[in-house]
C-alpha cells in the first residue's frame, strides 16, 4: 500500500477564483438596478436672494452693533432687529473673544424669535473669530 506521489498535492484555486470573479461581475450588474431613487421636492427660496445678508457684531463688553452702525447694549437687539429682519434673508453673528458662548446662544435665539414674530424665515450663521 504505497501512496503515489505522481499529482499536486497544492489545490487549484483557479476554478475558485473564476467563480469569484463572475459573482463580481453578476453583482456589480445587479447593484444599480437594486439601489432605489428617491425624487425630493425642495421648497421655493423665500426672500429677495440679492438681499444683503445683515451682521451681527458681538464685542467682548457685551455690546453689539448692526452693520458696523452704533454700539448698544445687547438688551436692546430685539427691538432695533424688529425693522430691519423684514429687508434681509440671513443674520451673520461675528463674535470675538471673551464674549460667553451663552451670549451668543441667547443672541442667536433672539434673532430666530423676532424672525418668527415678523413671520419671515431668517437663516442665522455664527463666526467666531479672535480681536
Amino acid at each position: 500500500m504505497a501512496i503515489s506521489t505522481a499529482g499536486s498535492r497544492e489545490i487549484n484555486v483557479t476554478p475558485l477564483i473564476d467563480v469569484l470573479l463572475v459573482l463580481l461581475v453578476i453583482f456589480l450588474l445587479i447593484m444599480p438596478i437594486m439601489l432605489k431613487t428617491e425624487p425630493i421636492a425642495i421648497p421655493p427660496r423665500t426672500g429677495d436672494p440679492g438681499a444683503a445678508p445683515l451682521v451681527l457684531k458681538l464685542d467682548a463688553d457685551l455690546s453689539a452693533s448692526i452693520d458696523d452702525g452704533p454700539r448698544f447694549p445687547n438688551r436692546e437687539l430685539a427691538p432695533r432687529l424688529r425693522g430691519q429682519l423684514p429687508k434681509v434673508s440671513a443674520v451673520f453673528i461675528d463674535s470675538v473673544d471673551g464674549v460667553p458662548w451663552g451670549l451668543v446662544v441667547s443672541t442667536v435665539d433672539t434673532v430666530r424669535g423676532v424672525a418668527n414674530d415678523v413671520n419671515r424665515g431668517v437663516t442665522v450663521a455664527i463666526r467666531l473669530r479672535g480681536e
